[in-house]
C-alpha cells in the first residue's frame, strides 16, 4: 500500500526550492508550462504546480505564466503517428491558445524537425523569456523519457527549475504492487483488485488538481501581442487529411475541453447504467468515444473516473454493474501504461513475453494487404478495418476480433498490426495500442498464455446478430438480408449469387488456421495445445 505522508511530500509545493533559482533584479523571472499530450486547462497536475508559483511570486510583479507547444513532426514521424490524430493534436492545440489568450497566457509555439533539437529549443525560449522554472506532465515512453531527462540536465545545468508531475494515470506507476513480492503485477485481475483497494482507501490518487485561473498579466496581451496574435499551425507538412477526411473528423471529433466534457456529461447520464450491456455490440452507441480525447489529454482518466463515481454514489465498485465496467476500462488504461513503465521493453516493439519472439509468424504480404483494406472475406473483419481507414477509430470488440484475426488466422506478426493502427488510429496510444496488439496476440500480459482464439464468424453473430454493423461499412453486402448469410456469405450463398456481390472469399479457413495457430503457439510455450 502507498504511503499518503510520502505522496503528499512528493506533489508538495515547490515554492521553496524556487525561491533559491529565481533571478532578482532588473530581470523578470517567469513560469513556463510545457504542454504536451494533456491539451487542457482542467485536472491538469503541471498547469496547476505552474499556476500556483506564477500566482505567488506574481505578488511581488516579477514572475508571469507562459506556455510552449512544440510542433514536431520528426518526432511524430519516429512514432508512426496518424494524419488524422496530427489533424485533432493541432486542432485542440488552437482551442488550447484561445483558452489561454483569454486568461492572457502566452501560448508560444515552436517547431522541431527532429526529437534531438527539443531540448535546445526549450532552453532557448527559456533564455529569451526570462524563464526560471518549466513545468511539464511526465510522458512514460522510453523516447518520451529520454528526451526528457536530456531536456532537464540541459535546464538544470544552466540554473533553470524543472518539475515534472505525474498526470496520465489515476495512480502513479510503480505504486500498486503485489504485497506478497512489493513487484509490478503482469497480470490484470490482480491489479485491478489492488487500484481499486488503493483508491478506495486514499480517494486523493484521484483527487481533481486545481487550476483555476485567476492571473493578473494583462499587461501581456500588450507586451507580447505578437504571440497572442500567432495562430498556430492548422497543419504540418507530411501529416495532411485530404479535405473530405479533414471535415469528416472535425464532424467525427470537435476539438477542445468543453466537447470533451459534454461527451461525458451524455455519456455518463444517458448511457453508462448500460455501458455492460451494450458495449461490445459495434452497430449500437454503447460507448463513450472519449479515447481521441484521453488519448490527446483533452480530458483527465480522473475527471470520468468522478463522473463515474458521482453516478455510482461516490463508489469505484460494488456499484451499478454498468458503472463498475466502465471504471474497470479506464483501470485498464492505467494498467498498461504502468507495463510500460515497469517494463520498458515494449516501448521498443519487443514482446512482454519474451520467448514469444521464437513464434513462426507468417510473411504473407498479400494477406496482410488484403486485412488492411478489409478485403478477408471475413465481414466483421473487413467492417472494422474499413471503419479504421474510413475514420480513423474502431470500435474495441471489433479491435480485439481484427487483431487477433490477424494473428491467430492469418499467423502475421502482431508488430505489422500495430503500426497499421497507429498510422490510422485518431486516439492511437502506445500503451493502450501496443497492450491491446499483444493481448490479441498472447505475447503480453495474460493469465492464459496462447490459447484464446476468437472464430469471427461467431463473434459476428453474438456481437452483430442483425448484420448493421456489417452493412454500414461493406456496402458489397447490404443487400442480404438473410441473418445467417450476412456473417458468412461464402457457405450460405450459392457460388453465383456470392460472385454477384463483387464480395471476396475467404481468404483462409478458420478451423485449419486455429490448429495450425495452437501448434505453432504450443512449441514456443513447450505445452500441448
Amino acid at each position: 500500500m502507498s504511503d499518503p505522508t510520502k505522496r503528499k511530500q512528493e506533489t508538495a509545493s515547490p515554492i521553496a526550492e524556487t525561491k533559491k533559482l529565481r533571478v532578482h533584479g532588473e530581470k523578470e523571472s517567469n513560469v513556463l508550462m510545457w504542454f504536451r499530450t494533456d491539451l487542457r486547462l482542467t485536472d491538469n497536475r503541471a498547469f496547476a504546480s505552474a499556476l500556483e508559483i506564477a500566482r505567488a511570486y506574481a505578488k511581488e510583479g516579477t514572475s508571469h505564466l507562459f506556455a510552449l507547444f512544440i510542433v514536431s513532426p520528426g518526432e511524430w514521424k519516429e512514432h508512426g503517428v496518424s494524419d488524422i490524430r496530427v489533424d485533432f493534436l493541432l486542432r485542440n492545440v488552437q482551442k488550447l491558445h484561445a483558452s489561454l489568450k483569454q486568461a492572457a497566457i502566452p501560448l508560444i509555439i515552436e517547431e522541431a524537425q527532429s526529437p534531438n533539437e527539443i531540448p535546445e529549443i526549450v532552453f532557448k525560449v527559456c533564455q529569451k523569456y526570462s524563464i526560471f522554472g518549466v513545468f511539464h506532465n511526465i510522458e512514460y515512453e522510453v523516447n518520451e523519457a529520454r528526451r526528457d531527462a536530456s531536456t532537464r540536465t540541459l535546464l538544470q545545468n544552466n540554473g533553470i527549475f524543472v518539475r515534472a508531475d505525474h498526470d496520465q494515470c489515476g495512480i502513479k506507476p510503480g505504486e500498486v504492487l503485489a504485497q506478497s513480492t512489493g513487484k509490478p503485477y503482469v497480470v490484470f485481475t490482480p491489479f485491478k483488485n489492488k487500484w481499486l483497494q488503493m483508491v478506495t482507501k486514499d480517494p486523493t490518487h484521484l483527487k481533481i488538481a486545481n487550476c483555476t485561473l485567476d492571473l493578473k498579466q494583462d499587461e501581456l496581451r500588450t507586451l507580447y501581442a505578437d504571440i497572442f496574435d500567432k495562430e498556430p499551425p492548422t497543419s504540418v507538412e507530411g501529416f495532411t487529411l485530404e479535405p473530405s477526411k479533414a471535415k469528416m473528423a472535425q464532424t467525427l471529433y470537435p476539438a477542445g475541453e468543453e466537447e470533451a466534457q459534454a461527451r461525458l456529461e451524455n455519456f455518463a447520464s444517458l448511457r453508462l447504467a448500460d455501458y455492460k450491456s451494450k458495449r461490445d455490440f459495434p452497430a449500437q452507441p454503447g460507448t463513450s468515444i472519449l479515447s481521441p480525447y484521453l488519448a490527446a489529454g483533452v480530458i483527465s482518466a480522473r475527471q470520468c473516473l468522478a463522473r463515474a463515481a458521482k453516478e455510482n454514489k461516490s463508489k469505484y465498485e460494488r456499484g451499478k454493474e454498468g458503472i463498475n465496467t466502465w471504471i474497470v476500462e479506464i483501470v485498464w488504461r492505467d494498467f498498461y501504461r504502468h507495463v510500460l513503465v515497469a517494463f520498458p521493453r515494449v516501448s521498443k516493439s519487443l514482446p512482454f513475453k519474451l520467448e514469444t519472439k521464437d513464434i513462426e509468424w507468417s510473411d504473407n504480404k498479400e494477406h496482410f494487404k488484403a486485412w488492411t483494406e478489409g478485403k478477408t472475406g471475413y465481414p466483421i473483419v473487413d467492417a472494422g478495418m474499413r471503419q479504421l481507414l474510413s475514420t480513423g477509430w474502431m470500435h474495441n470488440r471489433v479491435r480485439m476480433i481484427t487483431a487477433m484475426f490477424l494473428t491467430k488466422d492469418l499467423l502475421i506478426n502482431w508488430q505489422w498490426g500495430e503500426k497499421h493502427f497507429m498510422k490510422h488510429l485518431v486516439d492511437g496510444d502506445l500503451a493502450s495500442n501496443n497492450g491491446g496488439w499483444q493481448w490479441s496476440a498472447s505475447t503480453g500480459t495474460d493469465a492464459q498464455p496462447y490459447f484464446r482464439i476468437f472464430n469471427p464468424t461467431t463473434q459476428s453473430i453474438n456481437f452483430d446478430p442483425s448484420g448493421e454493423y456489417i452493412r454500414r461499412w461493406v456496402p458489397e453486402l447490404a443487400s442480404i438480408t438473410d441473418s445467417k448469410a450476412i456473417h458468412d456469405p461464402y457457405s450460405h450463398m450459392g457460388t453465383f449469387n456470392f460472385l454477384k456481390l463483387g464480395y471476396p472469399k475467404p481468404i483462409v479457413e478458420h478451423s485449419l488456421q486455429r490448429k495450425l495457430a495452437l501448434n505453432i503457439y504450443s512449441k514456443v510455450f513447450k505445452k500441448q495445445p
